[in-house]
């Protein structure tokens, strides 16, 4: 790094804070006081938004010359009674945060925050043949025919930026007139702006096998009003609140429309424009001119709450709540397609022009502490959290769809889900002696569902927990748990899931054997072990180990076991008083195996004698960090006469995911293990700050950030394109990019 370059931009910062320290030094102003602090400076080479260093900017703003890291003004009267801080974090950049608390001792608080969180995904990496106006995609030219469409891509595309910048406010206020009471008001306000991949993929064609897929991105514009009230009474020793929860949700682009590429051959009509074709051909190029999808809808939740706690004889406390809500979405329906020979109305097939959304939760927990004797703590409490959907069932018939020959389809209904939840649980914690505490833990939690596979499940768990601290410089922690889920009853061809009217079973039939995991019966087997040791004053050194196993004794299709362990241990060391030295290590492993089946051979043909239509599938994805560090506070010394601070700090993390395949003999494309897919990252920061006089320091820090992938997808939507096109339709973007990232910066911060 060019060290005149460095310095050469900051004899104006340093003359600036030099004249603001004769100027501010005055802290007595009148019958108040103020102290804080200011902190500027910059960063010789800013990092700039490009392709190798996107995923690191992803969520911070480092393309700044001129920055000012911190800012904090605290202002209060002589007296005491009133108070005033002010802070800011990266001013003017695009991860700025100010916060402002102001208010009067024991009468009134005031809280306001604003920050923006940016969200970087790419420049010049992201590509369309599309123009885009808000929600509408257009094509000015389309591909001659099916086998022209990857060259096509490849003239057409546009390089452009996709990024979203979510700003927040908040507001809360609180105030207290009396002892006994105290009001509270709280605003909270959100709107992300920018464009983002979208989540699905646009699909042209008749079913999923000649679909051709359209990847565009999401244009974001919405906004979110969260806002509440209450008040609350407290009298000897008992507290009463009640509170108002509302919010609003407000998108711009309700809904999305975009042109069909592969309509080279759709007739033209007289204004030139394409007409729509019932019939979609891909060598032919026909089918529908447009395609379009809905967004996410207008909705609004209100939620109305009642809580309290208090104190009981035996040193037993009371807590409790209630709270009820309505949340509501009534957005209308987009029309059923934009295929003009395919339109129909919504009441043609029987539907509303709105959902009518209505979901009304319910809940309410109870929990008592009791502390009745030195020894033992006894704690309980119940939940019950019903989630009451009020949203009426609607029934389609006759829905048109893609070269369906006629009007036959079959009828289908969406029904509303619904569940409500119970939950006890106890928790009574016993001191053996006084270097050994017991602990139990038990839960018991029942389901009832509506319009799933299960429709009532019980899941228990319990277990021991012990503490143990036999010298002041020693500690042990240790827990087990168990728990099992029952799924009586499991039928995941229920009729009213399906929702299917008239139907042949073979056509809505699934493979009884398959699980949802989500559903399955579950054991559950979990441990955690944790022990600390201080063998001198100045060095400490702890061990940590969690391990749980998941099991599904009744699913023979679907996931079959998950195992996840994660070890960790740490050293932390003050060889002198001014000097701290760190380092840990912890690690992760997360394993799994799952079985499918190749429903197409059911019930023939039947695999030959000796072959298999099962797959197996086995996974891990591991992770290892290791930090290490020191952090030394230099005192005054024959070569630097003012007090100086250094600290030094390194990690690197791998990670590695692994899949593997097998089975499936009879097929002619028979399981394949699939390549390892990992990343790994290096960081060092380094920080030096020196007092030039008293109150006057200087910052100097370095950071590098080195990023490196294996990756062997490429563009997850490739193997939907012809073997001609290198991009997939359209954005043709990496999810990751390796980088370095090289960073110095210096500051002057001042404190008055």
């Amino acid at each position: 790094m060019n060290l005149k370059r460095l310095f050469a931009g900051f004899g104006t910062i340093a003359l600036v804070l030099l004249m603001v320290e004769s100027a501010m030094a005055q802290v007595d102003l009148g019958n108040y006081t103020m102290q804080g602090s200011v902190q500027a400076g910059a960063i010789p080479q800013p990092v700039p938004y490009d392709e190798a260093p996107a995923r690191y900017q992803e969520y911070r703003d480092l393309a700044q010359q001129f920055i000012v890291p911190h800012l904090q003004a605290l202002l209060g009267d002589k007296e005491d009674k009133y108070y005033a801080r002010f802070d800011a974090v990266n001013v003017a950049q695009k991860n700025q945060m100010y916060s402002l608390r102001f208010g009067k001792y024991g009468l009134l608080d005031v809280r306001v925050k604003y920050f923006e969180i940016p969200h970087f995904f790419s420049d010049h990496v992201a590509s369309t043949p599309y123009d885009e106006n808000g929600g509408d995609f257009t094509l000015s030219t389309k591909p001659t025919s099916e086998k022209d469409l990857g060259p096509w891509l490849t003239d057409n595309k546009k390089y452009f930026d996709m990024s979203l910048l979510e700003g927040i406010a908040d507001i809360d206020v609180r105030v207290t007139p009396t002892p006994s009471w105290t009001f509270s008001a709280d605003l909270d306000y959100q709107n992300p702006t920018g464009q983002q991949p979208f989540g699905g993929s646009f699909m042209f064609g008749p079913n999923p096998g000649t679909y051709k897929v359209n990847e565009l991105w999401v244009p974001t514009q919405y906004y979110i009003y969260n806002f509440g009230t209450g008040a609350e009474y407290a009298k000897d020793g008992w507290v009463v609140g009640f509170k108002y929860q509302g919010s609003f949700f407000v998108d711009d682009y309700s809904t999305l429309t975009w042109d069909n590429p592969a309509t080279w051959a759709n007739p033209i009509g007289p204004s030139g424009a394409c007409v729509s074709s019932s019939v979609f051909t891909s060598a032919g190029g026909t089918g529908p001119c447009r395609g379009r999808a809905a967004m996410y809808p207008d909705n609004q939740a209100h939620n109305f709450i009642v809580n309290g706690n208090g104190q009981l004889p035996f040193n037993t406390q009371v807590m409790g709540s209630l709270e009820y809500g309505f949340w509501l979405q009534d957005s209308p329906f987009i029309p059923l397609t934009s295929n003009s020979p395919l339109s129909q109305s919504l009441s043609s097939v029987g539907a509303p022009n709105s959902l009518g959304g209505d979901v009304r939760p319910f809940f309410t927990n109870l929990t008592i502490d009791s502390n009745p004797i030195e020894q033992l703590d006894i704690k309980a409490t119940y939940e019950y959290f019903d989630y009451d959907n009020q949203t009426p069932a609607i029934t389609f018939t006759g829905v048109k769809s893609l070269n369906d020959v006629a009007d036959l389809q079959t009828p289908f209904t969406a029904y509303p889900f619904s569940f409500s939840q119970q939950n006890v649980i106890f928790e009574p914690t016993y001191r053996l002696t006084n270097t050994i505490a017991t602990h139990f833990l038990f839960n018991w939690q029942r389901n009832h569902n509506g319009g799933l596979e299960v429709l009532q499940q019980d899941q228990t768990s319990f277990g021991p927990a012990i503490d143990w601290n036999p010298y002041q410089w020693m500690t042990f922690q240790a827990n087990y748990q168990y728990a099992h889920r029952d799924s009586p009853g499991y039928n995941n061809n229920r009729a009213s899931l399906l929702g299917v009217l008239g139907a042949v079973p073979p056509q809505i039939e699934e493979l009884q054997a398959l699980r949802r995991f989500d559903e399955a019966t579950l054991d559950v087997n979990q441990t955690t072990l944790y022990a600390a040791v201080q063998p001198v004053e100045n060095l400490t050194m702890f061990a940590a180990f969690y391990y749980d196993d998941y099991n599904y004794p009744n699913s023979d299709f679907g996931l079959q076991h998950t195992s996840n362990y994660t070890p960790a241990v740490g050293v932390s060391w003050d060889p002198l008083p001014h000097v701290h030295f760190f380092s840990d290590y912890s690690g992760q492993a997360y394993d799994w195996n799952s079985q499918s089946l190749d429903e197409t051979r059911i019930p023939a043909p039947k695999p030959p004698p000796g072959k298999t239509n099962v797959w197996t599938a086995t996974g891990r994805n591991q992770a290892n960090d290791v930090e290490v560090g020191m952090d030394v506070a230099i005192p005054a010394n024959r070569i630097l006469p003012n007090p100086s601070h250094l600290k030094v700090q390194y990690t690197y993390t791998v990670g590695n995911s692994s899949v593997h395949q097998a089975g499936d003999t009879a097929s002619a494309t028979p399981a394949v293990d699939y390549p390892d897919v990992g990343n790994r990252q290096d960081e060092l920061i380094v920080q030096y700050e020196y007092e030039l006089r008293k109150n006057f320091l200087v910052d100097i820090g370095y950071y590098f950030n080195n990023f490196g992938e294996y990756d062997f997808m490429v563009d997850q939507m490739q193997n939907f394109m012809p073997a001609a096109s290198p991009n997939s339709t359209f954005l043709g973007n990496t999810v990751w990019a390796p980088y370095t990232v090289n960073i110095g910066y210096i500051t002057f911060r001042y404190t008055f």
